[in-house]
C-alpha cells in the first residue's frame, strides 16, 4: 500500500508537478533528487550526488540529468525538461508523462504515440549508482533510445559557466564510457546493459536556470530592501 498520491491528470501541469520532489539516499552519505519530472529545480538537484573528501568534504554533482530521446519512424520526441533564461522550458518532455507512483521503486510512464515506455531509477543503499531500467510496454513499430546526458562535477552550492578547463575526453569501457570534467573528481561510469553506440558531440547548456533558488534570492532581496539585515 503506498501512502503518496498524485494527480494523474495534473502531471504534465508544471505548477503542480515542480512543486513534488524526489530524493533518494544511502548509507555512502550519496542521493539522486529532483521533481516530478526530472526538472531541476535547485542547485543541489542532480541524478548522482556524492561526497568528494578530498577535494572538500563536501557533495557534488557528477551528473545533473540523463534525458532520453524516443525515435519512432525518423521523429524523435525528448522526454527530458530544463527551464531557460526567459521562463522557457525546454524541450517539454514532460507532456509525455501518463502516471507515476513512487514506491517501492519510483516509477514514471511515458506514452508518446503508439509507444509506451515505464522508467525506473533504482539507487544502491551502499553504492554510489543510479540504475535506470526502460521497459518498451507498447510499440507500433521498432524505434530506438537516445540518451544524452548532462554533466555538472561541481559542488552542489555553486553553479559553473562555461569554461576551457573541462576535460571532456572519455573512455570507453564495457557497454560505456567513462568520464571526468576535471582533476580531483572521481570518474563517471556511464554504462548500459548490452552494446551501444557512443557519438561524442561534447556542449554547453547556456543560461540553464533554478526556480526555487530564483524564488530564495527574491525574498532575499526583498529583506534586504525592507532593512531587517
Amino acid at each position: 500500500m503506498t501512502y503518496l498520491k498524485f494527480d494523474k491528470t495534473q502531471l504534465i501541469n508544471l505548477e503542480y508537478s515542480l512543486s513534488k520532489e524526489i530524493v533518494r539516499s544511502n548509507r555512502a552519505g550519496s542521493y539522486w533528487s529532483t521533481t516530478l519530472v526530472f526538472c531541476n529545480t535547485r542547485k543541489y538537484h542532480g541524478l548522482l550526488v556524492t561526497p568528494v573528501e578530498h577535494l572538500d568534504g563536501d557533495r557534488h554533482i557528477l551528473l545533473s540529468s540523463f534525458d532520453e530521446t524516443i525515435v519512432e519512424n525518423n521523429s524523435e520526441f525528448n522526454l527530458g525538461i530544463h527551464k531557460y533564461q526567459g521562463d522557457v522550458y525546454s524541450p517539454k518532455g514532460h507532456k509525455y508523462l501518463r502516471d507515476f507512483h513512487a514506491n517501492p521503486i519510483p516509477t514514471h510512464v511515458y506514452r508518446v504515440g503508439g509507444v509506451i515506455i515505464k522508467k525506473r531509477v533504482f539507487w544502491s543503499d551502499i553504492r554510489t549508482q543510479a540504475l535506470l531500467r526502460y521497459t518498451i510496454q507498447e510499440s507500433d513499430m521498432p524505434i530506438k533510445l537516445r540518451f544524452r546526458p548532462f554533466l555538472a562535477f561541481r559542488n552542489i552550492h555553486s553553479l559553473s559557466k562555461a569554461n576551457l578547463y573541462a576535460n571532456t575526453k572519455v573512455k570507453m569501457v564495457k557497454n560505456g564510457i567513462r568520464t571526468k570534467l576535471y582533476d580531483g573528481y572521481p570518474f563517471l561510469y556511464m554504462q548500459f546493459s548490452r552494446k551501444v553506440e557512443f557519438v561524442q558531440v561534447p556542449d554547453w547548456y547556456y543560461n540553464i536556470e533554478y526556480s526555487e533558488e530564483q524564488k530564495r534570492d527574491m525574498i532575499t532581496r526583498k529583506i534586504c530592501l525592507s532593512g531587517l539585515f
